[in-house]
């Protein structure tokens, strides 16, 4: 079966049929969901997400460089797990 879908950024409503379609189609014939994430942050969310991220950040300024990367990635993972587990990051 070879399905056509347009996804046509004109037409919102449009857009997220398209999207729904094509997740239905990889669960059902791929045999797998789609790669697409749904976390989203409320903008009071994010806003103490960044103070926590400070706070961090001033506490590790003696034993880790706090802008590098490496401190960047662990916590953004410890906050995309709390999302995924939660709902919701507390710091």
């Amino acid at each position: 079966m070879k399905t056509v879908l347009v996804f046509d950024t004109a037409d919102p409503k449009g857009m997220q049929n398209t999207i729904k379609i094509v997740e239905h189609l990889a669960q059902e014939y791929a045999k797998r969901a789609p790669r697409m994430h749904s976390l989203s942050f409320g903008k009071i969310e994010f806003i103490k997400t960044l103070r926590a991220f400070m706070t961090e950040a001033t506490a590790l300024e003696d034993s880790e460089e706090p802008t590098s990367l490496r401190f960047a990635k662990r916590f953004s993972d410890k906050v995309w797990n709390e999302k995924e587990k939660v709902g919701r990051f507390t710091p």
